[in-house]
């Protein structure tokens, strides 16, 4: 098989069946997207990402606007989080991991992860879901942590354990030095998620990949449930809950 050929999957066997050729071809990293005209931009340099107050229009990315909220961002922060970040990195990846608009990209090194989140909200859409699949970017340099005009243009960031959710999704970051360019790295693979989504997503859940494993505390488990009750897959329960 040669694992460097963009491809389609039509069944969870097929999916399955490219866990090992990715294993055994080297350090891989898997972004599930849920569209596959979706291209690889962070979330702060999207078109819709800054809309004119009036006319609604779309505004580009603007650098100072991002600093403006990153500062803002810190200064407010410290009374919600345990740990304070040390590096202007991992406060970018702490403001990433809850919402803020930010030059990441969310990674993980598995495939069935990924999956899920390509597949997670199945709904039909115009394009089907697709996996990205990306080797060979380079680890932002720790002397580097507090001066990202200075990274290559994207480079890679495992992020410390700022959340159960980051070793659950075995989670990782790009760094997006433009991050309203698209990224186009040289080894990348597509493998676009063919006619099944739902039923990809129940059988990631038959192996443990759901919300409630990827999000380990109470809302992921709350949501889990509500799609477990949604989708009539609870098995019975025999114990007294009270």
């Amino acid at each position: 098989m040669n694992i460097r050929e963009d491809r389609t999957v039509s069944s969870f066997e097929e999916l399955a069946g490219l866990v090992q050729p990715f294993r055994k071809d080297g350090d891989w990293i898997f972004r599930g997207v849920r569209q596959s005209n979706y291209e690889l931009i962070p979330k702060i340099g999207r078109p819709g990402s800054r809309k004119a107050v009036g006319s609604g229009g779309d505004l580009p990315y603007d650098p100072n606007a991002e600093e403006t909220m990153f500062r803002h961002f810190v200064r407010s922060a410290a009374p919600y989080v345990k740990h304070v970040p040390t590096s202007r990195l991992e406060w970018l990846a702490l403001a990433q991991h809850h919402g803020l608009f930010t030059r990441l990209l969310d990674w993980s090194e598995s495939l069935l992860v990924a999956a899920y989140f390509a597949v997670e909200d199945a709904r039909n859409r115009p394009h089907q879901p697709m996996i990205y699949a990306v080797k060979d970017v380079p680890l932002v340099p720790a002397d580097k942590h507090d001066d990202l005009d200075a990274l290559d243009d994207v480079m890679m960031y495992y992020p410390p354990h700022i959340s159960p959710r980051i070793p659950a999704q075995t989670g990782l970051f790009t760094v997006h030095k433009h991050p309203d360019k698209p990224f186009n790295p040289e080894n990348v693979v597509r493998i676009t998620i063919c006619r099944i989504p739902l039923t990809l997503k129940l059988n990631l859940n038959a192996f443990g990949v759901h919300k409630g494993s990827l999000f380990p505390d109470i809302d992921g488990l709350a949501e889990y449930q509500s799609w477990l009750y949604k989708c009539g897959e609870h098995m019975r329960y025999g114990g007294d809950v009270s």
